[in-house]
């Protein structure tokens, strides 16, 4: 008996690795091993043995970094490399890259033939039954959000060879049927019965054998309106067929459209990857809708170049074509259900999918016709669907705009303003237990960003001709302080100022030349013409315990004494408790000689306070002389209260252990004070 341990590399996924599964019952059925399934690393006290023999698997190439991970990981728990086999989606595409970065050669493609793996009767590997078993192995780890299916193909490959597909390298031969009722049965026996059925099929509407395809879903109790009921509990639940790699729109016939009417369809996925292909999806949709199907989605690739595929020749895509394209669906359904009883009306979702070159390492790739900030938009307005889809048309308007002109101006928009868009709704999804003080600063941060969005379309409308010129410059996505300085209007810098983080505006300010007419655009922006930022900024540099001291250098550097008094206001309202914030102030203004701002007294003035050492009078009139800057009248009340002081931290040293070092301590430090205080008569807070 071999030991045998199956690696997924530690990436997210929705289902469950189909060849790990199939390998495991291979090993453990036939060839009578012991099979461990681990995903990412084993925990650490399994680590120490090593296996006989290491599966690894790969799926996106852009989870490559995660799956050389998982591979050099395996290679410390063998012998030899011989001992460890690696295949699966990315390790197919990229066989060379794999051999290159771990001197492991990958299977390549199915388990389908002979001498693959070196092992008596792995031909069969492909087609038999997976074994579900194995994820009880990493249960208290992750659990895959679609487990409890049957994960079959009635078919193999596709024959369609677009350019942009996989398919054709991992499923190049094109098989009619496979009896999926059988397998069914075999699961059932081995691992109990599953709710639903996933068919991974990349094309089974080609198939010649289609009928006998659907006699079998029907026949293994899927038929339309089926019901799975949980051996464990009793409950009832309706059960779904879902071909989750889509219906091919191109290959639905009324006939083929009927029989998919015949089985619990939910839902009848079609793709929709180019505006070239609008009236064959329509009538696909159609012939679905007649049919009774009337839950479904499609797919919407975007961010793709021009491709070859379906027997035509398609050019890249355009931001415009995906709005487009989403507009046409929902127009689609709209016009459906005006011929449909209530309770019968057709839902249809849509998913835009993010086109990535099949050898792509990673997620980065941007489209001939997009741009690295149109991709992050997108990102940024899938957000609310939770992966769910756009399907309604309040939302799609709101999100997406009215027309593709409006959908392109919002693609321009800052990422954070993008996602404040919208009313403001009290309580929601995830603030079910929201407090009434949680919901007013909620709305007070929504009411401050509608301010930011009027503000920004203000500007932008004023670019007019000067849109594209704009529109070009930020479309890396990359939002340096120091990029400001080669716009070439001033609108274009007051907009640019909205896509900085506040401390890249603090950043920018010491960027800027004195007496620059940028620096007097920059500066009189912020804190006349849209104050809405310059209260961001103080509120910043007020309340951020953890900040750079450039923040607090070149805010008072631009602002001056005004900036002071405003900071000063901030803090007045809890009594000027920033210690904190103070001690890097006061740090950075050490190694200042153009501006001296006393910090550290109004960091003596807090202990003062909180030893209680001050009478209500005094304390009141500290207070007043911070706000009001009166540096010298502050450490006056300080000196006169000062053997107060004295007294209040002797006092506290003498109830601890050590009371002769820390009395010892503590005078010198308090000798520091007396001659800091005796030395601020007549000085004031921002003296220059």
């Amino acid at each position: 008996m071999s030991r045998i341990l199956l690696i997924e590399p530690n990436y997210k996924n929705k289902y469950p690795p189909l060849g790990l599964m199939k390998l495991a019952y291979f090993h453990k059925n036939i060839l009578n091993d012991y099979v461990l399934f681990t995903k990412g690393k084993l925990p650490e006290a399994q680590s120490q043995s090593k296996w006989d023999h290491i599966y690894v698997t790969s799926l996106f190439t852009f989870e490559w970094a995660r799956t050389i991970e998982a591979v050099k990981y395996a290679l410390t728990l063998v012998d030899s490399p011989d001992q460890i086999t690696v295949g699966g989606i990315a390790a197919t595409l990229m066989s060379d890259q794999m051999y290159a970065d771990t001197g492991i050669r990958p299977v390549r493609g199915l388990l389908n033939e002979r001498g693959k793996l070196g092992l008596p009767g792995d031909e069969c590997i492909d087609q038999i039954i997976p074994d579900y078993s194995i994820l009880d192995d990493i249960a208290s780890q992750y659990v895959y959000p679609f487990h409890d299916a049957y994960f079959l193909s009635a078919t193999k490959g596709c024959g369609m060879k677009c350019g942009f597909c996989a398919v054709q390298t991992l499923e190049p031969t094109y098989v009619q049927y496979i009896n999926i009722r059988e397998k069914i049965m075999a699961l059932d026996r081995a691992f109990g019965p599953k709710r639903d059925l996933l068919l991974m099929d990349n094309n089974v509407l080609r198939s010649t054998r289609f009928d006998d395809i659907i006699d079998d879903i029907i026949e293994a109790g899927f038929e339309r309106g089926a019901i799975y009921t949980n051996p464990k509990t009793g409950k009832q639940v309706h059960r779904y067929v879902d071909f989750n790699q889509g219906l091919d729109a191109n290959l639905l016939t009324p006939e083929k459209a009927r029989r998919l009417g015949e089985i619990a369809l939910r839902p009848a996925r079609i793709a929709f990857d180019h505006i070239e292909d609008k009236e064959t999806y329509e009538r696909a949709i159609r012939l679905c809708a007649e049919n009774g199907i009337i839950e479904l989605s499609n797919y919407m690739l975007y961010n793709s170049e021009d491709f070859s595929g379906k027997g035509k020749q398609y050019e890249a895509d355009t931001p415009k074509n995906l709005y487009d394209r989403m507009r046409a669906t929902l127009d689609l359904k709209d016009s459906i259900n005006m011929d449909l009883p209530e309770g019968h009306h057709v839902k249809i979702f849509s998913f835009p999918m993010r086109y990535i070159p099949l050898s792509d390492r990673e997620r980065g790739y941007v489209g001939s016709r997009w741009s690295p900030k149109f991709l992050r938009a997108i990102q940024c307005m899938m957000i609310p669907t939770q992966g769910k889809g756009v399907g309604n048309r309040s939302f799609f308007e709101a999100d997406f705009g009215k027309n593709s002109d409006e959908f392109e101006r919002f693609l321009c928009m800052p990422e954070k303003l993008i996602a404040s868009r919208g009313d403001f709704m009290l309580g929601g999804r995830g603030r079910t237990g929201e407090t009434a003080e949680q919901s007013l600063l909620r709305k007070e941060k929504w009411e401050v960003n509608q301010k930011r969005l009027k503000e920004w379309s203000r500007l932008f409308d004023l670019l007019k001709d000067d849109q594209k010129e704009f529109e070009d410059f930020i479309s890396n996505n990359e939002f340096l302080p120091q990029k400001l300085l080669g716009l070439r209007t001033v609108t274009q810098k007051k907009l640019y100022l909205h896509y900085l983080t506040e401390p890249r505006i603090l950043a920018l300010l010491g960027k800027l030349e004195k007496n620059s007419p940028t620096r007097t655009t920059v500066t009189t922006y912020i804190r006349d013409e849209f104050s809405v930022m310059y209260e961001g900024l103080v509120a910043l540099i007020a309340s951020s315990e953890v900040q750079q001291q450039y923040m607090i250098i070149n805010f008072l550097g631009c602002f001056g004494e005004q900036g002071l008094r405003d900071l000063l206001y901030i803090l007045a309202s809890n009594d000027f408790d920033a210690d904190k914030q103070m001690a890097i102030w006061s740090r950075a203004f050490s190694k200042q000689t153009d501006l001296k701002t006393d910090f550290e007294l109004i960091r003596l003035y807090r202990r003062f306070v909180m030893l209680e050492v001050l009478s209500k009078f005094d304390h009141s009139s500290a207070h007043d002389a911070i706000v009001h800057g009166n540096l010298g009248e502050l450490g006056s009340i300080l000196y006169k209260n000062l053997n107060g002081f004295k007294n209040k931290i002797m006092e506290f040293s003498e109830r601890e252990q050590g009371v002769n070092i820390i009395a010892n301590a503590s005078r010198r430090i308090l000798d520091s004070i007396q001659l800091r205080l005796s030395d601020i008569e007549g000085r004031q807070l921002w003296a220059k």
